[in-house]
């Protein structure tokens, strides 16, 4: 079953962040991750969601995810990613 990180991505410095996109990216893969989808322009069909950018991983399972989550390799980049950006962060798991 795979899962689906969706995350709500708000940069306020693009290029510090680009440090963790930078480090994270081979992190993500190692995990088993693939960044699905990035859009600064998401279609906002109905409602008043209109995150700035919208981005999706995808991973075997929730598991996976968690797994990642609370690596200790990715905590470091948790605080990179704060510093630079504000994000609200879901997850979804297919049947």
């Amino acid at each position: 079953m795979a899962a689906y990180v969706v995350i709500d991505l708000n940069v306020a410095d693009p290029a510090g962040f680009q440090q963790y996109v930078d480090g994270v990216t081979p992190l993500l893969e190692k995990a088993g991750g693939r960044n699905v989808l990035t859009d600064g322009d998401a279609l906002v069909l109905e409602g008043d969601w209109a995150p700035p950018t919208l981005v999706i991983h995808e991973f075997r399972d929730r598991a996976a995810v968690q797994e990642f989550w609370d690596s200790p390799e990715y905590q470091p980049f948790k605080h990179l990613r704060r510093r630079y950006s504000t994000v609200k962060v879901v997850v979804g798991e297919t049947a």
